[in-house]
């Protein structure tokens, strides 16, 4: 064997011995722990073009916001592109009324009716829950009751469908408008209510933004949490791309006890979709 091809054998064993040593997250991990969000990734295609390039990039399990998006885009359309690209839905974020005022409590109950119908047609057995705008004239301490009020009246309701309600707060630094931030106010609420069906959405960068001590509160009240959610701060870009640790951050999740995908609502940064990819792959399932 001549030097040059000597080399090259040594070589390619090289690089064989440390793909084998190399972890399996590192060289490209499953990302069936994972649903991409399909309004905040693929933003520069038509929404009905980001189900097949969800499933190009690698995923099965998708989330999106509503599903009546007009121009015939139902929810039966929506799980009419799903299922012909074989991907399942974990959830959605249909627009809910402002219901810490009571006098919206009975705009709730018609969207809830809705929505059961809506995510049995999906295949999907959880929704995201905000609806905690600020109302003018009314004060925190009202809205929140209001806001109580509403979820104990639609609560023997999602009990009866099987669905779940992931109530969702946001963050006082870039959500201006809200009653409801971070976990402390969200999961006193929530224990409140005491339904099976009304749960938490721990969507991490609004918890980072609004709380940190990402892992120790959630910790302490992942009993509550039904649905969860990630992106870096700041940006609201791909891990990697800010100040959390990931990596660390969705192994306490998964110590913790959560089992379902966890939600990929952030932007790939520079609309970089194989970036974003790879980096959600390095974090393991």
């Amino acid at each position: 064997m001549d030097a040059v091809n000597r080399r090259s054998a040594l070589t390619a064993a090289a690089l064989a011995g440390l793909a084998a040593a190399t972890p399996a997250k590192a060289q490209g991990g499953d990302l069936s722990g994972y649903a991409v969000n399909l309004d905040t990734w693929f933003r520069d295609k038509p929404f009905t073009q980001r189900f097949s390039l969800a499933r190009q990039a690698g995923f099965t399990v998708i989330e999106f916001w509503k599903a009546d998006r007009g121009e015939g885009m139902d929810a039966a359309a929506i799980r009419k592109l799903a299922d012909a690209n074989g991907l399942s839905i974990t959830q959605y974020a249909p627009v809910a009324p402002k219901f810490g005022d009571p006098a919206q409590h009975g705009a709730l109950v018609a969207m809830i009716r809705q929505v059961i119908a809506d995510c049995r047609t999906l295949g999907c057995a959880k929704f995201t829950l905000t609806g905690h705008d600020n109302v003018e004239g009314m004060s925190r301490e009202a809205m929140l009751a209001g806001y109580v009020t509403g979820l104990m009246r639609i609560a023997p309701l999602l009990e009866g469908a099987g669905i779940t309600a992931l109530v969702e707060p946001f963050n006082r630094v870039n959500h201006i408008g809200h009653f409801l931030n971070g976990s402390v106010p969200a999961v006193s609420l929530v224990r409140s209510v005491n339904s099976p069906r009304v749960k938490l959405l721990w969507d991490f960068y609004h918890m980072q933004l609004e709380d940190g001590d990402l892992i120790e509160k959630f910790t302490a009240s992942a009993d509550l949490a039904a649905h969860v959610q990630i992106g870096d701060v700041p940006g609201r870009h791909e891990p990697g791309t800010g100040e959390v640790n990931h990596a660390n951050l969705i192994a306490a999740v998964r110590r913790a006890g959560f089992k379902d995908p966890i939600g990929l609502e952030f932007m790939p940064l520079d609309d970089n979709v194989q970036r974003a990819v790879q980096a959600v792959r390095a974090l393991g399932v």
